[in-house]
């Protein structure tokens, strides 16, 4: 039997009130000084008020700058930022590779159109101021004088002439004013091809060698085409022409060719003469070629004629050689 430790009479209830107490602080304490430490630390605290941030390094005063006086704040860069591109004023090339001004002109007249629309597509195609002399009695006549002119090309009246050799019981020819014709009925005659195409800035002759060898037939045929300040332009189908020294002598503006292209109609001829137009438009400061619609010649225009620029020239209507 257990014998008792404790005096007979004695409770055991104060004690355990005074431990309970005692451990009720220790507890309170610890929350008290938990709470505290959370508080000075700017954390949650559920005792103390007010809450308090970690003391952090003072930033410096602001110092207000009126505007005027305000700069931009700087900010470092690691690499040093290059500076914008701005366009620079164009400079002039040097002389030696400044292009020339064109050296020379050249004409190019085209004969005997009105009988292929399709012509004067591929000569609408070169891009360039051709000059194109439609035969009064063609088919296509009047569609292409207004076409060429809606085009922005030149339009003669190729004038058929009786030549040396017979040749007025050809395609083409009617019209054709034949040697021994009074006055009345070369005017009568010349008039109504005019009107026929419309749009003419001049006229050229179609064969010739033997009208244009006679300066009273020239004479009769000039005054009228003077009369509507028209030009006139000799095609040379003979040396012997004296067409062009009395169209000057009459006040006409007048021109004569350079150049046949394609009498013979072989396409290396073609480029061939070309070329020769070209070197002597070169030489002279001008030249006029005349040529016709062939396959042949057409092909070989528009392979070649933009060579005119390589020889510092330029293309130009035919009016323009005659001072008009």
């Amino acid at each position: 039997m257990r014998k008792r430790l404790l005096p007979k009479g004695f409770s055991h209830w104060p004690v355990y009130s005074i431990a309970a107490w005692v451990l009720c602080g220790l507890a309170l304490s610890a929350t008290l000084l938990l709470d505290h430490r959370n508080w000075t630390r700017g954390e949650r605290s559920y005792i103390f008020t007010g809450s308090r941030e970690k003391k952090a390094t003072p930033a410096p005063p602001v110092v207000k700058v009126p505007p005027e006086k305000a700069t931009p704040e700087k900010v470092p860069e690691l690499e040093p930022r290059a500076a914008p591109k701005t366009a620079a004023p164009a400079k002039e090339p040097p002389a030696a590779k400044r292009p020339s001004a064109p050296v020379g002109k050249v004409a190019l007249i085209v004969d005997d159109m009105g009988n292929s629309q399709t012509a004067l597509e591929e000569l609408l195609d070169l891009g360039e101021p051709v000059t194109i002399a439609i035969l009064p009695y063609s088919p296509y006549a009047l569609e292409t004088a207004r076409k060429a002119h809606e085009k922005g090309l030149e339009v003669l009246l190729h004038l058929p002439l009786e030549s040396l050799n017979g040749n007025g019981s050809e395609t083409g020819t009617e019209g054709l004013i034949r040697s021994g014709m009074g006055e009345a009925e070369i005017r009568s005659l010349l008039a109504e091809e005019l009107d026929r195409i419309p749009y003419v800035r001049g006229v050229n002759n179609h064969m010739g060698s033997k009208v244009t060898a006679d300066p009273e037939m020239m004479r009769a045929i000039l005054e009228p085409i003077k009369e509507r300040g028209l030009f006139f332009l000799d095609s040379r189908t003979s040396a012997k022409s004296v067409a062009y020294d009395v169209a000057l002598g009459m006040g006409i503006p007048a021109a004569s060719r350079q150049v046949f292209l394609d009498a013979d109609g072989d396409a290396g001829l073609i480029k061939g003469r070309l070329l020769e137009l070209f070197r002597i438009a070169r030489r002279d400061g001008r030249a006029i070629g005349i040529c016709h619609p062939s396959q042949e010649t057409l092909r070989t225009l528009k392979e070649n004629f933009g060579l005119l620029g390589s020889y510092g020239l330029e293309a130009v209507f035919a009016s323009e050689m005659a001072g008009r």
